[in-house]
């Protein structure tokens, strides 16, 4: 062959390559809308690329002035698909609604394949309503409640250690606190078999899951995505090994069948006494991918939310001493213990919590993928297949209910009591677990496991960050402190 047939060769694949792809972009583009309905704007980016890259470090930036240009609907590229992003509070509340008819959950590729298709996040339709209601007994209110006094338990174990050095990275005892608590209640190990070492390794194990859940699907050495498919297989075989022994202890307790009997040492031990009793029978991959899941449901959310507070509350020390003043009226009148009955009582921890939550939403938005061509709210067409991402951060952080305050009631202001004025206690755009068939099933479990954590910091110890105005990066899940939030804490 002559070197210059080589180069023709090259140059024909390069043209081919070319047409290919811009034949790709137009068909995306080129899309008819239906009589009578407006096409939703598009943002001026590069296709594939897109606002990937923004939505992940700076996402509430990147949405304001998109938002500003184009207004509340608008369409980009996220993660190499086109998706129309909304932003508007009815509009989100209303796709929110539509799962299981107009609209379906829709993640990511890398999300997808990370969590595994037994996941809730995977699933739809009928797979999806059965496995919810395979985990709505354990994360109800009775479920969650009988777990608080272990929570309790737990907390002061982890505090009384962290005290004893003196020093801790507070984004690493958060993560260390509520993985215990999914370890031992959730996923039901026992804590004989629960090494500190065990612990960190584990919780740096799904760290790294959690870091490349929303990257490109490229499975090769040195991609992210390969990392944390690494991560979730030691994951899996961490879970089963765990479902195995679990099985083991069911069969020396009693009879799998007699619930009452081997009911209620942890979330999974339930979920495998109803799997027996089932018609339709999981794999242990598939039980094992749920459980990932739920990993995200009352580990991560739950952790970095109170990292955020842990870094919030000594520049508000009136909101500190409200919380002891609470704690102590609690203590009096519940007793020292932490039981469902006592959280009740803590109302203005629970306005804490929410506070923080509106300010800094873990889950910026999800993503949703039409069934079918139909009208959007504001007139706009949305085709069949078109990914649409809900941003919920935004519609939390700016409720109309606090749209024009200044002062200590501005949207951009750290201020519980907003919530226990008479706007407050209307209905909002409060929506930090989601909405409808979608809401985030163990949002009962993330809320108990932070008020348990706070309650039991504000009742036996001081703390002080090394440095109050730490910053943070954006990225992963609500921003983390650059140098972990390290502090100083004591028993008092």
């Amino acid at each position: 062959m002559q070197l210059s047939d080589f180069g023709c060769g090259t140059a024909v694949l390069s043209i081919t390559a070319l047409v290919l792809l811009a034949i790709l972009i137009v068909r995306e583009y080129i899309v008819p809308v239906a009589k009578g309905l407006k096409r939703v704007p598009e943002a001026l980016v590069w296709p594939y690329r897109g606002d990937t890259q923004r939505l992940l470090s700076d996402g509430e930036q990147m949405y304001a002035q998109r938002m500003d240009k184009y207004g509340p609907v608008f369409s980009t590229w996220i993660l190499g698909r086109r998706s129309i992003v909304i932003g508007a509070l009815d509009t989100v509340k209303w796709c929110l609604t539509k799962e299981h008819g107009l609209l379906e959950a829709d993640w990511p590729a890398s999300t997808r394949l990370l969590l595994g298709k037994g996941s809730l996040a995977a699933s739809s339709g009928e797979r999806h309503l059965l496995l919810r209601k395979l985990l709505k007994p354990a994360f109800s209110l009775p479920g969650v409640a009988q777990m608080v006094p272990k929570m309790g338990a737990i907390a002061e174990q982890c505090m009384s250690k962290w005290a004893s050095k003196g020093r801790v990275q507070g984004l690493l005892a958060a993560k260390e606190f509520t993985f215990r608590v999914i370890l031992e209640l959730v996923f039901g190990f026992e804590e004989g078999r629960l090494s500190p070492e065990l612990v960190d390794h584990y919780t740096n194990t799904f760290i790294v899951l959690a870091e490349h859940l929303f990257s490109y699907p490229i499975n090769f050495p040195g991609f992210g995505f390969w990392t944390g498919m690494k991560a979730k297989k030691a994951l899996i075989d961490i879970i089963k090994d765990n479902m195995n022994y679990i099985r083991e202890r069911q069969k020396r307790v009693g009879t799998a069948s007699d619930v009452d009997q081997v009911r209620a040492i942890s979330c999974v031990e339930e979920i495998l006494v109803k799997l027996e009793e089932a018609e339709e029978q999981m794999s242990d991959d598939d039980v094992a991918d749920m459980l990932v899941n739920l990993l995200f449901a009352g580990h991560d959310t739950s952790a970095h939310t109170l990292t955020r507070l842990l870094a919030e509350l000594p520049r508000h020390p009136e909101v500190w001493d409200r919380l002891k003043r609470e704690q102590a009226e609690v203590v009096a009148e519940q007793g020292p213990e932490m039981s469902a009955d006592a959280l009740k009582a803590m109302t203005y921890l629970e306005v804490v919590i929410k506070e923080m939550q509106r300010l800094h939403p873990i889950v910026g938005g999800v993503f949703r993928k039409a069934t079918e061509d139909f009208e959007l709210p504001g007139g706009f067409y949305i085709p069949k297949g078109r990914q649409i991402f809900l941003n919920l951060g935004h519609s939390l952080k700016y409720d109309e209910r606090w749209a024009g305050e200044t002062g200590r009631l501005s949207p951009h202001c750290f201020c519980p009591e907003r919530w226990l004025s008479e706007e407050g206690q209307k209905t909002g755009a409060f929506l930090p677990f989601g909405a409808g068939l979608r809401m985030c099933i163990g949002f009962l479990l993330a809320q108990t496991e932070m008020k348990v954590f706070v309650a039991t910091l504000v009742r036996g110890y001081s703390y002080a960050p090394e440095d109050v105005n730490e910053p943070w990066n954006n990225w992963p899940f609500g921003g983390e402190p650059v140098h972990d939030l390290q502090m100083q804490i004591k028993k008092i």
